[in-house]
């Protein structure tokens, strides 16, 4: 079946060069050509099969089952993680999409650190950025905070807490984004890193707030 919504300018299938069917697995229903990719491409595919699946890479490139790397659309070469329907994965429950900051690519979940975090966090977001937060949770780009893991990572005594030039320092919470716990503020600005030294050490030292990322 053809996949219309993918479709885009491919070469005509009379300028390709198929090859023949020399290789491991021909005439299996899959392309192992590794020129090609798409749904019709097999899971694997290696460089000693170019030009020897010819059957199966014709009949799926005829059928826009697959395409050329080069002309393959994105949807095709950076496909999104399939999310399972429930929203629970690896016990965790990333709740739903009801916050105003849902769907934009980023995870605005403060239960969570990484890479792909938004910039602002609070707690008004935690369980309302589900997809998001779980696209990017499988894709590696986001882990679930841990305080037990965080605790024992973080050596106060090793870490630069910076200075107290922050609008906000000598207030008794912590204000550097780098920290989380309860001695953390409730409004986390990524930007906000080393200059609430005072706060964040006596926190630290205290076990009120842990790293972050560890």
């Amino acid at each position: 079946m053809a996949l219309p919504a993918l479709a885009q300018d491919r070469s005509p299938i009379a300028s390709i060069d198929f090859g023949n069917d020399s290789g491991a697995w021909p005439r299996d229903g899959e392309c192992d050509d590794p020129r090609f990719i798409g749904p019709g491409s097999a899971d694997l595919t290696v460089v000693i099969d170019v030009l020897k699946d010819a059957t199966d890479c014709r009949a799926l490139y005829a059928e826009e089952q697959i395409w050329l790397l080069a002309e393959a659309p994105d949807e095709i070469t950076h496909p999104k993680p399939t999310l399972p329907e429930a929203r629970v994965i690896d016990n965790i429950d990333f709740g739903d999409d009801s916050s105003s900051w849902a769907n934009d690519g980023e995870c605005d979940d403060r239960r969570f650190f990484g890479p792909g975090m938004a910039t602002l966090l609070t707690y008004d977001h935690v369980g309302k950025d589900a997809t998001d937060c779980a696209a990017l949770y499988l894709s590696g780009e986001v882990r679930l905070w841990n305080a037990n893991q965080a605790r024992s990572a973080t050596q106060c005594s090793a870490i630069d807490f910076g200075d107290d030039s922050g609008p906000y320092s000598r207030n008794q919470v912590c204000d550097d984004a780098r920290f989380e716990g309860v001695g953390a503020h409730p409004i986390m600005d990524m930007f906000d890193i080393g200059n609430d030294a005072s706060d964040c050490r006596a926190a630290c030292d205290a076990g009120r707030v842990f790293l972050r990322d560890y």
